[in-house]
């Protein structure tokens, strides 16, 4: 017998994924992602890694706050997990070293896909696009190549005078 919260947990982040990887391609085809990209942007959520520590973590009985330890280190290696192999994850093109760390430019392919993704995930959690408002707060923690954080930046217009005021 499958247990009914369980059932449902796993039913809602199902729903969130597909909305996500819905608003995802409707931005992505305007952007001009390959199509390809599209159909498997995020595949990996739906790996053994990832899948039951995002349901859980956000879909499970316990606000963000309250997650047992365990729950907190699993979504820690799921997200990690994610990060490593989504190419469109500014994260993936972090170099790490003895010298600290440099942002490596990421290729356009994977640019326009990052765009699509925050766009996508605005829209799948609030149902807003406010991508440029989102930016705008968490900017100073994306550590971007400079020519990555000039077209980003191109994109979503915050090039105009006092754009981050």
């Amino acid at each position: 017998m499958i247990d009914k919260t369980w059932l449902l947990m796993n039913l809602n982040y199902l729903k969130y994924v597909l909305r996500h990887k819905w608003y995802v391609l409707i931005e992505g085809v305007k952007l001009d992602v390959p199509l390809w990209g599209l159909l498997i942007h995020d595949w990996q959520k739906f790996t053994p890694t990832e899948w039951q520590p995002y349901a859980l973590s956000f879909y499970g009985p316990w606000s963000r706050a309250e997650r047992p330890d365990w729950l907190v280190k699993d979504f820690k290696v799921a997200w990690l997990h994610h990060m490593h192999y989504g190419p469109h994850h500014w994260e993936y093109w972090l170099l790490r070293d003895g010298d600290g760390v440099e942002a490596l430019e990421m290729p356009y392919r994977y640019q326009v896909e990052m765009l699509a993704d925050w766009h996508g995930a605005g829209l799948a959690i609030s149902g807003k696009k406010d991508t440029a408002e989102w930016y705008k707060k968490t900017h100073d923690r994306i550590i971007l190549h400079p020519t990555t954080r000039f077209w980003v930046e191109d994109m979503l217009g915050l090039h105009e005078m006092n754009a981050y005021v």
